[in-house]
């Protein structure tokens, strides 16, 4: 961006005129309420047909907006600079309950209800441990369990790279973790550490909630297993299939993100429902509202993120409900996390070096957002080359 960009960004932003909340409340609606499908188009036409596209929307909210003009303003500034207008410089709070676990350059850090934050070291990856008491990290050949407040518990080292670990839970006796293709079982006070599996994709293994320590992972050839830790038992397996993503238990139920479709799988791995993203979109991420919360009892509130061409959006999908834009803008989302109790969805947007926090259950029209996201958790990597993501959002013990 050249100074004259900035220059008139600022100037843009600067200017207030009367009725400008509501008129950007009206804008807000009408991005939020955009389709999410369409029929595919010939590769020739669909460049024109976006360039159509967008004249027809700045036309829309130019109509929609023009008693004030405020929404106008805000999209001519977002061409300069992407990203949601009036966001907070700083992260000076959490809405909801909990605490955040944020994986950056520098390393993991805590981040409190407050907005206070304390960086745990130069490790690579962190996760939570049930009830955000302590977190399980890992870096080159080590793995560590640490208290919030950066206090190491204990630290296993292994001649193989060690990640993805995570802490089952209620209880929390138990930490999955991979080691290269094996994936691995230690007890949470580190001792114990023994093999479980080999030939495993490099997806971060899920704990069933409950004292079973069920345990699902991906083999290197796409399936999907269930298996009881402690005594190896199965529970069901999937057969081979596309590039998993994520798993993520929703109560006894497993939400497994594959490279473009959703599958929800029963407590013995029976298909549920299965969903995929509109044509010529493409699944990037998802995350499933927590189990006891606002969530529905069959895992059914999921925000999933696609790319379309340059655009990206976060739509909440559900069992036999069409998917619902929650919110959308240029560039790349990260994946979004839930806050505990389901009422918050948190979206980290790195094109525009912010984060979103979301009320999917039809709050405020537009988002809370924060600014500066980088130069807060990685001053030490001005390029954003590893945008903080976050690990975690956990009660506060």
């Amino acid at each position: 961006m050249t100074d004259r960009d900035r220059r008139l960004r600022d100037a843009l932003q600067g200017v207030r005129v009367p009725d400008e909340t509501a008129a950007e409340d009206r804008a807000w609606r009408v991005v939020a309420a955009a389709p999410v499908t369409g029929p595919r188009v010939a590769a020739g036409r669909r460049h024109r047909r976006r360039a159509l596209q967008a004249a027809l929307a700045l036309a829309l909210i130019a109509l929609v907006v023009s008693p004030a003009g405020a929404s106008v303003r805000h999209w001519v500034a977002a061409r300069i600079e992407p990203g949601a207008p009036r966001a907070k410089p700083v992260l000076s709070s959490l809405p909801g309950v909990g605490s955040l676990l944020v994986d950056s350059a520098q390393g993991p850090w805590v981040v409190h209800p407050d907005g206070s934050k304390r960086l745990l070291g130069r490790w690579r990856e962190a996760s939570w441990s049930p009830h955000g008491r302590f977190a399980v990290v890992t870096g080159g050949h080590e793995l560590a369990a640490i208290e919030p407040d950066g206090t190491a518990r204990w630290t296993l080292t292994r001649p193989g790279r060690v990640g993805e670990a995570r802490w089952n839970g209620p209880d929390g006796y138990r930490i999955a973790y991979l080691e290269g293709s094996a994936l691995r079982v230690v007890a949470g006070d580190g001792t114990g550490d023994r093999g479980l599996a080999r030939n495993v994709a490099r997806v971060a293994p899920a704990w069933r909630p409950g004292p079973a320590h069920v345990l699902a992972y991906v083999t290197d050839r796409g399936a999907v297993v269930a298996v009881r830790a402690d005594s190896r038992r199965g529970v069901f397996a999937t057969g081979p299939g596309d590039a998993v993503a994520s798993l993520q238990w929703v109560g006894d139920r497993l939400l497994v993100t594959r490279a473009n479709r959703l599958q929800l799988l029963g407590p013995s791995g029976k298909l549920l429902w299965t969903w995929a993203p509109p044509p010529g979109a493409r699944l990037r991420s998802a995350t499933a509202a927590p189990a006891g919360g606002t969530a529905a009892p069959d895992g059914g509130r999921v925000a999933a993120v696609v790319r379309q061409g340059s655009t990206s959006r976060v739509l909440l999908v559900s069992k036999g409900h069409a998917a619902r834009v929650l919110f959308a803008g240029p560039g790349a989302f990260a994946p979004p996390r839930w806050s505990p109790d389901g009422a918050w969805l948190l979206l980290p947007w790195r094109s525009a070096d912010q984060w979103l926090f979301l009320h999917p259950a039809g709050g405020p029209p537009k988002p809370h957002a924060v600014a500066n996201v980088a130069a807060q958790f990685s001053p030490g990597d001005p390029t954003g080359a590893r945008f903080p993501t976050v690990a975690g959002w956990s009660r506060s013990r």
